[in-house]
């Protein structure tokens, strides 16, 4: 069907471009786009609603007013990216072929500056085309903490519908799925945008020339074969606000309290946004669930206080599209993607995508046309994580945007970026670490404690003999068990980590000495167990690091990263030894039990095995078809098992991973959803597998037979872990809770309850006695692993706790939360600590 609106016509040759969604109106609309915005999309403009990043009484909401209830949108670890990567003149629909001076450079590539007595040369491959024409290098800047925006939208999303369709207030009649909230912008001071589309433009050269900005009407002109581009299908600025009539400098800006500066502020090109959409309840019986107040709310429950919903089977309630009804806002793919989410997960209740999402999933894949969007996804089945809230998204990576540009820009180290906190600078570039940089005098200062480093470890008295009279040092932070940690973050003493996001991956050296923490902040800190020596952060990564690895002598840590390189640190100085540059984004790494190789596991489904000799790629296995998120070994070494976000994993013999087209001992197929984690018993005769499925499975890891299938759980299998004698498996699920079964019968012996929320990682000590489960509840919980008694809940994390490890020797359970702290607990004994 042929789209008549230009700027229609233009967000769907520009979006998959994977800048974000392209304004076909940049100029602000009152005022300048800022992060933090919500708002809606119509007719190619941006039409904010308030800020969620300022107070209620910034001049920025006095205007219009804020929702009732507002929170600011302030979390901690706040993790803000800025630079500028957008160094081309043009960006370009993939139809369109660009020519300079020197002849052809291709779609979406750089071409020479539009100016007086220049142009630029296209050709227009198909019947459709836009293209925007910057002043760059383009300024980006991006929320990259995309939990605490789930988490945000998710708390306050009915509030600014009720706020936008109120009269009042605005007044509007928007959707659900219509209200977006700004996670990124890339802004520039000139610009030019068109977009055409008919047969009559296929194969047809087209030639741009004249000036473009504020006083070029006349001058700039765009043309295609012989005809001129009608002017509604292209516009030029920078412009004023559109609701200030052009006035001198005494003109006063809404949202600003000063008079208008000289220039116009910034104009916005391209916004990355995330939207939710919540599913539609019916009645077994197809009618209405009008009890639970429309389509827009969800039915009474933990979250929504009233009638208890009626208890429905699987597959009587249904989510209805909405892809039929009057879409007012202009093409939108994240809808689609929304839509997705709900149709194929039961269990989601709401759905929360951004464009960041879409351009993941089709990083490797021509982005579909809008027609067969949905068809696409239900092929391709991108993975959905589905949280104890009930919220539904996709699980990915973001380093598409980024690998994207990359394909048709300058080489990175050669461009100007800046890495910054909500309130703090870090440069950054990819020839050298981040240093810090002094703020000015009017910028508020970081927590000392989050620069300056401590290194005592903080220390606890054994499980269950918390004593409340005991005011010593060791334990004078600690909350005592059972308590929650407050709503503000606590001040646990000097072992608060440093980390500016959640905390990605946590592991221990050989020795147990030490313990290595990433994050997507992109540092890497080591620290001392005892804390004899202090923490070490490691800087050098340029994204988010999943992965870490000690070597076996416990002098090298390899890191991991969605930035596409792996770095080798010198344990002892904290230093970079080497850079390894997979070309692909890594989850997961280990060295093999005997230390001879390092194993890299991919984003592109790629294991890569190196020589930890030399570090010589020595191999790359191509088994797997999805992200490997984990690998794991038997305690003799024999084997390896590899996995992630596909149904089926692998077991492979350590001793052929050097061997040229080396093929697995045995594939493990059998669960209906993706494999999460894995274990091997002591022996390494079998493994256990968690999956979302819902089931933890027990295989003969030889022939891949399945011994054992238990169905303990209500949701989710997350983690699940062997006993040290192998005679028992636990397996922790969304459900809250954790099951220990017997690993031959498949008989449960155990069931730990006592979590408010799902469990993300459960581990048995080396000695048996003890279970650790860490919970979305923001507490980790040791349990007697005999008789199921919880024996001590620590409450020091303020989020997520995602990971929780027992030291090699047991004396030792360190946790790892999205709060960004990590803490390191004695689980018998005390440590003193010497100043």
């Amino acid at each position: 069907m042929t789209t008549s609106f230009p700027w229609d016509i233009y967000a769907k040759e520009l979006l998959p471009a994977g800048y974000g969604h392209p304004l076909w109106m940049p100029e602000p609309n009152k005022r300048e786009i800022e992060l933090g915005d919500v708002g809606w999309l119509s007719e190619g403009a941006f039409h904010a609603l308030f800020n969620s990043m300022k107070s209620d009484d910034d001049p920025v909401n006095l205007d219009q007013g804020v929702p009732s209830n507002f929170t600011t949108f302030n979390p901690q670890n706040l993790f803000v990216i800025r630079g500028e990567k957008l160094v081309q003149n043009i960006v370009c629909s993939q139809s369109i072929q660009t020519t300079d001076a020197q002849g052809s450079v291709g779609a979406g590539a750089i071409a020479a500056p539009v100016s007086v007595g220049a142009g630029i040369k296209f050709q227009s491959n198909t019947d459709s085309g836009a293209f925007v024409l910057l002043d760059a290098p383009a300024e980006n800047k991006d929320i990259k903490s995309k939990r605490h925006i789930i988490n945000y939208m998710r708390d306050n999303l009915e509030s600014w519908l009720e706020f936008a369709n109120s009269t009042n207030s605005w007044g509007l009649d928007l959707k659900e799925q219509d209200i977006i909230f700004v996670c990124g912008t890339t802004k520039t001071r000139r610009w030019a945008v068109a977009s055409f589309q008919g047969s009559t433009y296929r194969k047809k050269q087209g030639y741009v020339s004249g000036e473009f900005g504020p006083f070029a009407n006349a001058g700039l002109s765009i043309s295609i074969s012989d005809q001129i581009l009608p002017s509604s299908h292209y516009r030029h600025g920078p412009r004023p606000p559109r609701t200030v009539p052009p006035g001198g400098p005494s003109l006063t800006y809404p949202g600003y309290s000063q008079p208008s500066p000289p220039h116009p502020p910034n104009q916005t090109i391209f916004v990355h946004y995330y939207k939710m959409k919540r599913r539609a309840f019916w009645w077994p019986y197809k009618e209405p669930m009008q009890a639970a107040g429309g389509p827009h709310q969800l039915p009474p429950g933990p979250d929504n206080p009233g009638m208890g919903p009626p208890m429905i089977e699987s597959g009587q309630y249904e989510f209805v599209s909405e892809q039929g009804h009057d879409n007012s806002q202009g093409y939108d793919p994240v809808n689609t993607l929304l839509d997705y989410i709900l149709s194929q997960s039961v269990e989601a209740e709401v759905a929360i995508a951004s464009d960041l999402d879409l351009y993941d999933i089709f990083n490797d894949h021509d982005f579909p046309d809008a027609n067969d969007l949905l068809a696409t996804l239900e092929e391709m089945r991108p993975t959905i994580e589905v949280d104890e809230r009930g919220v539904g998204t996709i699980s990915i990576d973001y380093r598409a945007a980024r690998k994207r540009r990359n394909d048709s820009l300058p080489v990175e180290a050669d461009q100007p970026h800046k890495r910054i906190r909500e309130t703090g600078d870090f440069d950054l570039s990819s020839s050298s670490p981040m240093q810090y940089s002094q703020q000015d005098e009017d910028t508020p200062m970081w927590d000392n404690n989050a620069l300056e480093l401590p290194a005592a470890v903080t220390a606890f008295d054994p499980p269950g003999s918390y004593d409340p009279e005991d005011n010593g040092d060791a334990d004078a932070d600690m909350n005592p068990p059972g308590e929650k940690a407050a709503g503000k973050r606590p001040d646990f003493g000097p072992q608060a980590s440093v980390h500016e996001g959640s905390v990605t991956a946590l592991t221990y050296s050989a020795d147990g000495s030490l313990v290595a923490s990433a994050s997507e902040d992109t540092y890497v800190i080591i620290w001392d167990v005892k804390g004899i020596n202090g923490p070490k952060r490691l800087e050098g990564h340029q994204d988010t690091v999943y992965a870490l690895t000690f070597s076996r002598d416990n002098r090298v840590l390899a890191s991991g990263s969605l930035d596409e390189h792996i770095i080798l640190w010198d344990v002892a100085r904290g230093e970079q030894l080497q850079d390894l540059r997979p070309e692909t984004a890594i989850h997961s790494l280990a060295y093999t039990p005997d230390g001879s190789k390092l194993i890299a596991g991919a984003s592109d489904g790629k294991l890569y095995v190196w020589n930890s000799e030399t570090y010589e790629l020595e191999n790359t296995l191509e088994k797997n078809m999805a992200v490997v998120t984990f690998i794991v070994f038997s305690q003799d070494g024999r084997r390896m098992a590899t996995g992630g976000t596909e149904s089926v994993f692998y077991i492979w013999e350590t001793a052929q991973l050097g061997v040229p087209n080396v093929q697995p001992l045995s594939v493990l197929d059998g669960h209906h959803g993706m494999v999460c984690a894995a274990a091997f018993s002591p022996d390494g005769d079998r493994i256990v597998t968690a999956s979302d499925d819902g089931s933890s499975r027990i295989w003969k890891a030889e022939t891949g037979e399945a011994l054992v299938i238990l169905h303990e759980h209500t949701g989710p299998v997350w983690s699940v872990a062997f006993s040290p004698d192998g005679k028992r498996v636990a397996s922790g699920s969304s459900d809250s809770t954790v099951k220990v079964c017997d690993s031959f019968s498949g008989e449960r012996l155990l069931s730990l309850d006592g979590h408010d929320s799902m469990i993300n990682a459960v581990e048995f000590s080396p000695d048996g006695q003890w279970i650790a489960s860490a919970a979305s509840d923001n507490t980790l919980r040791l349990w007697n692993a005999n008789d199921g008694v919880c024996t001590t809940t620590f409450n020091e994390h303020n989020d997520n706790v995602t990971s929780a490890m027992f030291s090699p020797d047991g004396t030792v359970l360190a946790s790892g939360s999205h709060d960004g702290m990590v803490r390191i607990r004695p689980v018998s004994g005390r440590y003193h600590i010497e100043a």
